[in-house]
Formats: C-alpha cells, structure tokens, sequence
C-alpha cells in the first residue's frame, strides 16, 4: 500500500483568501494552492515549489495549521498538511500547473471566506474552521479525520 502526501498553503492577499479554480469537465471548483510531494522533496521544499508554480510566490514563513487523512478508492492512504503562509514575496498572478491530471489549473480568485459556503471549494471541512483560525491567526494545529477519497 503506497502513501500519498500532498501540501497546500493557505494564502491572504487584501485579506482575500487565494484559491485556484479547477475545472474538470464543466464542472469548477476552488482548492487551496498546492499539490503532490514528490520523491526525495521534504514537505516544505513541496510547498515552496508549488506556490511558486502555481501562483508565482515566494514563501517567507509558514506553519502546518491542519492535518486531513485519506483513505485513497483502491489505491491506499494519503495525507494533506495544509499550511498557514504567514510571510511571501511578489503579488499572486496564474503560473502554471506541471502535473497530469483530470482537472485543469483554470485561474486564481481571491475570496472572501464566507462566500466559500456557496461555491464549491475542496476541502469542505476547512470551511467550518478557516475563519476562526484566521481571526486567532492559527494558533494551533488541527485534525480534521480520516475520510474517504473518491
């Protein structure tokens, strides 16, 4: 059974949250930028990497704010360590998305965190917890579970 590790980070921009918007077929959503930790990479090399990738920063600072756990349909476990950036340099704008994939890297958006209720953003289980941390500037690392990925 293989683990998957996958970062994202969690960015601010005019107090906007920064998302990617996906598109996979006609459906779009929103997800955090990151993506995959590759071979002999660390998790914070991974982070950097794709924050630079996909929206043209450089991270400063960060700090590992939550934890998700992944039971992957017949292909094993997976972990997400999302990842507060507390310091960047340069301005988001669109970069580019290197890896093979379903869904396609569509643009960048800067959204206010109560409109991620009615949009279709993944992780929904960061929904119920990101305003409140952002007010407590994320003060503590969270679990979110074990769940089922498709």
């Amino acid at each position: 059974m293989r683990t998957y590790l996958r970062v994202g980070a969690i960015i601010f921009y005019k107090d906007k949250l920064v998302t990617t918007r996906m598109r996979k077929g006609e459906s779009v959503y929103y997800v955090l930028p990151g993506g995959g930790v590759e071979d002999n990479e660390t998790i914070h090399e991974a982070l950097k990497r794709e924050v630079k990738e996909e929206l043209n920063l450089e991270i400063v600072k960060s700090k590992l704010v939550y934890i998700r756990e992944l039971n992957i349909k017949d292909k094993g476990r997976g972990m997400e360590l999302y990842f507060y950036i507390e310091e960047y340099n340069g301005v988001p704008t669109k970069g580019f998305d290197p890896e093979t994939k379903d869904a396609l890297l569509e643009g960048i958006d800067f959204l206010d965190l109560d409109e991620l209720n009615i949009l279709v953003f993944h992780p929904k289980q960061l929904v119920n917890f990101l305003k409140g941390d952002k007010e407590t500037n994320f003060n503590e690392i969270r679990h979110l579970g074990l769940h089922d990925y498709p």
